[in-house]
């Protein structure tokens, strides 16, 4: 969709795309307990200096001052659902920027038209305006998948000042499963006037009101350097959020020394982003202790992938398409199961649905005519009734809870993807489990309008947490509400 100056409807689809999904976990297998990292040496690819350079200089060789190790002195191996072993790597390249390209860059009065045109098309309103002009630039960066080294793309928005500035991590929905559905793919420099892609404008927008904005790609999905070779692993918590906390280091190294300075971190998601800003919690202590996370905003997750899938499994309905791609992802990924992918699809869909899968970024018609019968194993179906898909469902994973960070739990009333009966009950579990939870549903609103529905309403929410003011009325599952910036 071309933005030009139809901007606004276009950030609507922008929002949007930071959401769409729900699906099916698989079951823990192997060790529970959260395992020690192997080390790994220093990779020797290139960091830039400061903000500006297109060919970075010299590899870090040291890593940032007072970075911890991740779980030092646990069990032995990261795998689960009966994935081979493997270690996480502890290496002072990860977050290292690989590449580094110059984006689009914004005045405040261009960001502030964009606003006035939000209003006047009734995509949103918002009480805040662009105080700041703001620079863009795609990163290639170092993460690691299953204890090897590897490369991912993200973009990121910071505004043109000095000063320390919080780190906001946009984490989008459903994009597809190859490289070529990179949402990053579309972003564009000055010589196209930054106005052709609706993702790189909504990072602007964040920018400008005085935030590091930073959206990776993920794992699988990349727009830069050579092909990943396997599948976006959709839906598993662990790749997502790995890749996702190594796009902050990557921003602040890219950043180091520049007049913008990174501070604290606050996460915003939605659907399959809803449930990435979950695990990112989750994963951070484990993964990334030297950073902090403030408060986040889990946008119509799917937290319990159980939950929804089993309704996704008894009926055709939307969400079991979505249900059928992370099956595929997950296959792809863990690689555990004896049959492979036959085991959960009959012919010709163990084949047809990872092959439409790798070619299209909406794949939708290879399901076309398709029923619970003929595309399902009498086995899968029977597996999908029991308890035992809970490994990347919040609720149910075995990596243990050792975050205690904020969180607004974000449903639309009218969501047609995600089950809202669901996540409400996942919304009570997960306060008995100790996370401090703020919850809001949007009136009227469907699986894609919940983030701009309730966009000053989340902006306050984290705006507080970095602010340290206590979060109040938490664990309560409130009627729905009318927020406040729908039009």
């Amino acid at each position: 969709m071309n933005i030009a100056f139809s901007a606004p409807r276009s950030l609507r689809g922008a929002l949007a795309s930071v959401l769409c999904v729900a699906g099916v976990a698989c079951s823990a297998s192997g060790t529970d307990e959260a395992p020690a990292p192997t080390t790994d040496p220093v990779a020797t690819q290139p960091k830039p200096s400061g903000d500006g350079s297109e060919t970075p200089p010299g590899p870090s060789t040291t890593p940032p001052p007072g970075t911890p190790s991740p779980d030092a002195g646990g069990p032995t191996s990261r795998a689960r659902c009966g994935a081979a072993p493997y270690d996480w790597v502890t290496s002072n390249a990860l977050g290292d920027v690989l590449e580094s390209q110059s984006k689009a860059s914004h005045t405040p009065l261009e960001l502030n038209y964009v606003i006035y045109e939000a209003r006047r098309q009734k995509a949103f309103k918002t009480s805040r305006y662009a105080k700041h002009g703001t620079k863009g630039r795609l990163l290639r960066y170092q993460t690691q998948d299953r204890g090897k080294l590897i490369d991912a793309t993200t973009l990121m928005a910071y505004p043109d000042a000095a000063g320390t500035f919080p780190i906001l991590l946009v984490l989008h929905g459903t994009a597809g499963f190859t490289d070529k559905c990179a949402p990053s793919k579309g972003t564009v420099d000055d010589a196209l006037g930054g106005f052709t892609d609706e993702v790189s404008v909504l990072l602007s927008l964040f920018a400008s009101f005085g935030y590091i904005a930073v959206a990776p790609d993920y794992i699988g999905l990349k727009s830069l350097g050579q092909p990943t070779g396997f599948l976006h692993p959709y839906l598993v918590a662990e790749p997502t959020a790995i890749a996702s906390l190594d796009a902050v280091r990557a921003a602040k190294k890219q950043l180091a020394g520049a007049s913008a300075k990174p501070g604290d971190v606050v996460v915003v998601g939605g659907s399959q982003g809803g449930h990435a800003a979950a695990f990112v919690n989750r994963y951070l202590p484990h993964y990334a202790p030297e950073l902090t996370i403030k408060g986040s905003v889990w946008d119509v997750p799917p937290t319990d992938v159980l939950g929804q899938a089993l309704p996704a499994l008894s009926e055709w309905r939307n969400a079991t398409k979505n249900m059928i791609a992370a099956s595929t992802t997950y296959d792809s990924w863990y690689q555990s199961a004896p049959g492979g992918l036959s085991s959960a699809f009959l012919a010709p869909y163990d084949t047809s649905v990872p092959a439409a899968l790798t070619e299209s970024c909406s794949p939708s018609n290879a399901f076309t005519g398709a029923t619970r019968e003929t595309l399902f194993t009498p086995a899968f179906l029977t597996a999908g009734q029991q308890p035992d898909f809970g490994e990347n469902s919040l609720p149910t994973t075995s990596v243990p809870k050792q975050d205690s960070i904020p969180s607004m739990f974000l449903l639309g009333e009218n969501d047609e993807l995600v089950d809202n009966v669901v996540e409400r009950a996942s919304f009570q579990k997960l306060c008995t489990q100790g996370h401090v939870l703020e919850y809001l549903e949007c009136a009227g609103a469907s699986h894609a309008k919940p983030l701009t529905y309730a966009l000053d309403q989340w902006l306050d929410f984290l705006e507080d947490r970095l602010a340290n003011k206590p979060v109040t009325g938490t664990c309560v599952v409130k009627p729905a509400e009318t927020c406040t910036s729908m039009l």
